[in-house]
């Protein structure tokens, strides 16, 4: 315990010297760079689908915006995500990543960019990989809805809703513009070498931003004594292209694509037990293209429509061979989500505000394997995970207000999905599944004084089984899955307290939760052909029969005692209880937290000190006892404290800092990989234009 104490103290020692020694320095802050450290000011759409400022929305929403990314300089979403507010992020290989919010993650979490979803027919019930599959250098502003959001976003929103916001590109006041950034960041031990370039041309009626990206990581070098981790090194490369022309004042179209692709991503937890000689992802790929068009009005019931079309693609392939085997396997999972949506809102100031709008998705999965025998040369096909040519069909309608009324807000939404999941499977019974939900959401606020106000809310939520629930076939974590087709949406109902206050010198919010999930879709063992385990793998397949429960305490801090000085802060406790087994539920974050240090006192210089926190997580659930990546007992408390250092001169922006300064060996819980040890980045952008 002394050995982390102690450092503490010297570091913050060391911090209040070096704001002792520059403080005569100092130069006054402008108001722009000021207002870009208050975190409640920034612009939202999570909570009701369209642009709200943070501190008009009762729920509790967690933000990293444009300027705080450009001064992280993240390796990948995930660590862009890692120290946000009610955010824990589990990574299974160092090249995925997946957010658990409010104790739930999977196929219980929604992911969203640009409105489309991210979330499609083969989300696993467990910690995926997909959320690393989108570039954090394309974007502009991360949102999570803490808690459940399926009145607002549909199926799935269960734990809560990230949604990603790509760059836009603006319009000019000249004939034509020209913009663009250079932006390369390295890594020490070689654990980072990136690129990126960005090029946007604009007129008064014509905008275009288009970028790509390139990352080559070497592998993770840990804390402590862990050293270098083999399995662990990755390539990738993006790009995207987003364009948007005025039709008049009043319609704007938009049409965007994005392109991500992952190379030779190892799966580490199987690798380094010498269980498999390979398993990978290779290659892992995202490609999302749409079409929006927006209209704006004024003196009508609706001021503005929205209409998308969409088309996003999840592309995977998976190698793998257990040691000492002859037998090769290839496995190939294509998803294909067609979606079409379409907003109506309205806002009259002050008084209301509303969405209403109807959403369509088609997913259709290519599934295949192939098992190749090395000595003889010989392929064999196989049935893939799933079977070939799958889909699902979702439809629903929505409506959400919010109403004004002197001191109060009141809030409420209502949501009707249903769903057509069809498939033919040869090897077992071929399936019609149409399984429908209709949830709502009620809320109301109350403004104690200006610009703080308590709320109430309580909502409930689904999600329906997919294409992974009802026909896995196959080795899946360490389970061999069997297929069930006889499933229906998993349920949850929410009640929450919380509250928000934004005042000059100090802003925070505290919500309390409970959320009660039923029929929860959860693996039971079970027999196939008469055995209850194939290849030496337990044999389990899914059941309607799990209850639960979570709840949980969040707290935000931010303090501005000075001009030039910041002081963000946040205490997370989950606890999550699986009410059939009598037991913890799996993977359940510890209590988390960080403390963080922002001093701008010499003009275009930003100093950001953190210390970050998880406690021992000890209330293990039999999967977790079970699972070679939490160790025996529980995963044990870490600290790590990191400092940056941002400055900008002229169009270059300089960012370098320490992370994991005094090299403390740690994992998050639930991790199949350890975290990186002292390290040291610098990455330069270069804007121009």
């Amino acid at each position: 315990m002394h050995c982390i104490i102690n450092p503490r103290i010297a570091c913050l020692t060391l911090l209040s010297g070096i704001v002792h020694l520059i403080s005569p320095l100092c130069f006054s802050q402008t108001d722009e760079a000021y207002s870009d450290t208050i975190r409640l000011e920034d612009i939202v759409v999570v909570g009701n689908r369209f642009e709200t400022s943070l501190s008009d929305r009762p729920e509790a929403i967690s933000v990293l915006n444009i300027r705080q990314l450009k001064t992280l300089s993240p390796m990948s979403m995930p660590e862009a995500m890692s120290s946000m507010p009610g955010v824990s992020m589990q990574k299974t290989n160092h090249g995925g990543g997946s957010p658990f919010v409010r104790g739930l993650t999977g196929y219980h979490t929604l992911i969203m960019i640009d409105g489309v979803r991210l979330n499609n027919a083969i989300f696993r019930s467990g910690p995926n990989q997909y959320l690393n599959t989108v570039d954090p250098l394309m974007i502009d502003q991360i949102e999570v809805l803490r808690g459940p959001g399926s009145v607002e976003y549909g199926t799935d929103a269960m734990g809560g809703t990230i949604y990603l916001r790509s760059k836009e590109p603006q319009f000019s006041d000249s004939e034509l513009q020209v913009k663009g950034i250079l932006y390369s960041k390295w890594l020490s031990h070689n654990m980072e070498k990136s690129g990126r370039a960005e090029l946007q041309l604009s007129t008064q009626k014509f905008a275009l931003l288009a970028g790509i990206t390139r990352k080559d990581f070497g592998n993770i070098v840990a804390g402590g004594n862990l050293g270098e981790l083999d399995y662990t090194s990755y390539d990738e490369y993006s790009a995207d292209i987003k364009a948007r022309y005025k039709l008049d004042s009043s319609q704007t179209l938009s049409l965007a694509w994005q392109h991500h692709k992952q190379n030779d991503v190892q799966l580490y937890h199987k690798l380094i037990t010498g269980e498999y000689s390979t398993y990978e992802f290779d290659p892992q790929q995202r490609d999302l293209i749409y079409l929006r068009h927006e209209v704006s009005r004024d003196n009508s019931l609706f001021n503005g429509f929205r209409s998308t079309v969409s088309m996003h693609q999840s592309d995977e392939t998976r190698k793998k061979q257990k040691t000492g085997s002859e037998d090769f396997f290839t496995e190939h999972d294509l998803v294909r989500s067609y979606g079409l949506t379409f907003e109506g809102m309205t806002v009259i100031d002050g008084i209301w505000e509303g969405v209403t709008g109807c959403e369509a998705y088609y997913d259709r999965v290519s599934s295949s394997a192939l098992k190749t025998n090395l000595i003889s040369g010989t392929d064999s096909t196989l049935r893939g995970l799933y079977p070939e040519k799958s889909s699902i069909s979702n439809l629903s309608v929505f409506s959400l207000h919010t109403f004004k009324i002197k001191k109060f807000e009141l809030s409420g939404g209502i949501r009707y999905n249903h769903f057509i999941l069809r498939l033919t499977d040869e090897q077992f019974s071929d399936l019609s599944l149409h399984p429908s939900a209709l949830v709502g959401t009620i809320g109301v606020s109350y403004r104690i004084f200006r610009n703080s106000e308590i709320s109430l809310r309580i909502n409930n939520a689904f999600r329906a089984p997919n294409i992974n629930d009802v026909s896995s076939f196959g080795i899946a974590d360490f389970r061999y899955e069997i297929p069930n087709i006889d499933l229906d949406p998993e349920k949850s109902w929410n009640k929450e307290l919380g509250i928000k206050t934004n005042q000059k010198y100090i802003s925070g919010a505290l919500h309390v939760y409970q959320n009660n999930l039923t029929n929860l879709i959860t693996n039971v063992k079970t027999t196939f052909l008469g055995q209850d385990s194939i290849d030496g793998v337990k044999v389990y397949t899914r059941e309607n029969v799990g209850e639960a429960f979570l709840k949980g305490i969040e707290g935000e801090l931010q303090l501005r005692p000075l001009r030039y000085f910041t002081i963000n802060s946040y205490l997370v406790y989950t606890y999550g209880q699986n009410v059939t087994r009598n037991e913890p539920l799996r993977r359940i974050p510890p209590l988390t937290g960080l403390v963080g240090l922002h001093w701008s006192m010499i003009r275009n210089l930003e100093i950001i000190t953190e210390w970050q926190f998880a406690g021992k997580q000890e209330r293990l659930s039999s999967g977790d006892m079970d699972d070679s990546r939490i160790p025996e007992g529980g995963t044990p408390a870490w600290s790590l404290f990191n400092c940056r250092f941002s400055y900008r001169i002229a169009g270059l922006r300089i960012n370098t800092g320490l992370f994991n300064i005094f090299d403390e060996a740690y994992r998050t819980h639930g991790s199949g990989v350890d975290g990186i040890g002292r390290s040291l980045y610098i990455s330069l952008l270069y804007t121009f234009g």
